[in-house]
């Protein structure tokens, strides 16, 4: 049986709800309408709005978060694009039954665990330089080696764009296995190639908003939130073997990370 969406909350929550709903709205840098179909799309993976829920008319839509009825359904046209709605003539429109479901890149700061969410994910290459100077690094990141091989890539999982990521890659060892390197997930195969000559992995993270580049590749709106991971890996002599910088999809991926507390 279909659930109209609209008594799916009691109505204080609601209008409180709503009223949240029109400020992030009004204080957004994208496009009203974009910003509109991602707060939707949220409710709707989240679970709030179920299978087979019917969605509010545009006149409730434009009611409930504070936006002209053109605003509300272009917002709906982006969702019905993606998958997630459908109309159903004469009846309304309703979350679909057949929705895509997307992997969430879980990216987690421990290394076996990351090791194992890059496992079948696939890299794009953009733009390579093969003898690209030394990146420039913090104090506390390590040492440069002599050269770095520069790739930029996409990187997928289930042929989901999720990074753009800019990758400097020492040439001592990209020279050890230089096709793999080229076609594979590098970090995965620097754990390889390098064994126990690895130290230690250390990541930054920081939300920003998509370039015109970032947001082509990554199918988002310019100005769209986006998480820069900033990661590097050095040896045992404190050499920067890898720095990537990557550009993740801010709807896609979760950062985890555990701190221990200390026992008293």
């Amino acid at each position: 049986m279909d659930v109209p969406l609209e008594t799916a909350a009691g109505g204080a929550d609601e209008a409180q709800d709503a009223a949240e709903a029109r400020r992030r709205l009004r204080t957004s840098a994208v496009p009203l309408y974009v910003a509109l179909s991602n707060l939707l799309r949220a409710e709707i993976e989240e679970g709030r709005w179920p299978v087979g829920a019917q969605l509010p008319t545009l006149e409730r839509l434009s009611e409930m978060y504070g936006v002209a009825r053109v605003t509300a359904r272009q917002a709906l046209g982006v969702l019905a694009d993606d998958g997630l709605i459908e109309r159903v003539q004469g009846k309304g429109t309703f979350v679909a039954s057949g929705a895509p479901e997307r992997k969430i890149i879980q990216l987690d700061s421990d290394w076996h665990n990351f090791l194992k969410m890059l496992d079948g994910n696939l890299p794009e290459p953009l733009v390579v330089d093969p003898d690209s100077a030394p990146p420039r690094l913090g104090p506390s990141e390590g040492r440069p080696a002599p050269s770095y091989r520069y790739m930029r890539r996409v990187h997928r999982a289930s042929a989901q764009p999720y990074c753009v990521i800019d990758v400097y890659l020492a040439q001592h060892v990209y020279a050890q296995a230089p096709a793999a390197f080229d076609t594979q997930m590098v970090i995965p195969l620097l754990g390889k190639v390098c064994g126990s000559k690895l130290q230690k992995m250390s990541q930054s993270f920081r939300i920003m908003a998509a370039d015109l580049t970032v947001a082509r590749w990554l199918d988002l709106p310019v100005g769209a939130p986006v998480g820069e991971v900033r990661r590097v890996i050095t040896d045992q002599d404190g050499i920067v073997l890898y720095l990537g910088i990557g550009q993740y999809r801010g709807d896609l991926v979760v950062f985890n990370t555990t701190l221990e507390v200390p026992r008293e």
